[in-house]
């Protein structure tokens, strides 16, 4: 089967160990797009920072953003967005300042990156991402996603139970091992992402290649067609797929793309 869509994953799957897309994914990339296949980057990370990979290769991408929560068009057209609830956006940014974690919060025109102490490049930060060492004077209208990153075992975590069922909450590593619990409204993940894409451009779900690497991506595979996870990817996240690439530092996904390239 022709294949017209393929959602990635970012960190662990596209992005290598020095954190850039090889030449060779690059090239491929390019040839996917120039053979009409839609490309959407599937991520925690919010629209903006989603889309910057590809763009670094003159490519203008469809996005399945801030986990699921921010789907958007190739020309940035907002297709589907589901906002986190009013009090939950009040009281998760109280709670992030309180635990003093480090969090991003994604709101559709940026996201604030919380940290105790400004970073070196917090000056000369884009538009889109506004460094904040407290949460209290931001405007948090519309928030799609959180990613905190508490320490295992802190004593705040279980203030978030409270919200369970009124929030979605995903356990994941980061790609630098560091811990991370992502917050997205009810029923929101990169699967009902995928689909809401699918939907919006017209594709059947079974046209869509959906790669990733962790537990986070599993959603994804049940939707598409064709589900594909990285060697170097979870225990979980390899056993739950169609299929496996090689690691983003052995070009897996080039190898993916032209093999799809080859049989349409």
């Amino acid at each position: 089967m022709p294949y017209r869509l393929i959602a990635i994953d970012l960190d662990g799957t596209l992005l290598n160990t020095r954190g850039v897309v090889s030449p060779a994914t690059g090239e491929a990339l390019q040839r996917a797009a120039a053979a009409g296949i839609v490309l959407a980057p599937a991520t925690a990370r919010w629209y903006q920072a989603a889309v910057r990979p590809f763009e670094a290769l003159g490519l203008r991408v469809a996005a399945i953003a801030s986990a699921g929560a921010d789907i958007r068009g190739a020309d940035g057209t907002v297709l589907a967005q589901d906002p986190l609830p009013t009090d939950f956006a009040a009281f998760v940014a109280d709670l992030c300042d309180r635990a003093g974690w480090p969090a991003t919060l994604a709101v559709p025109s940026k996201a604030y990156r919380r940290a105790n102490e400004l970073p070196p490049w917090a000056a000369s930060a884009p538009e889109w991402l506004q460094p904040v060492t407290h949460l209290r004077d931001a405007d948090l209208a519309g928030l799609l996603a959180v990613l905190a990153e508490p320490q295992p075992g802190d004593p705040y975590l279980h203030e978030l139970e409270a919200w369970r069922g009124r929030v979605s909450m995903h356990s994941a590593v980061a790609y630098n091992g560091d811990g991370m619990v992502t917050l997205t409204a009810p029923g929101v993940d990169k699967g009902s992402g995928l689909l809401a894409l699918c939907r919006s451009l017209g594709i059947d779900p079974a046209e869509a290649v959906a790669i990733g690497d962790s537990e986070v991506d599993i959603p994804m595979f049940p939707v598409a067609g064709l589900a594909v996870a990285v060697e170097s990817g979870t225990e979980a996240a390899r056993a739950a797929a169609h299929r496996l690439i090689p690691s983003p530092d052995d070009d897996g996904i080039a190898v993916l793309i032209d093999e799809l390239l080859a049989g349409a």
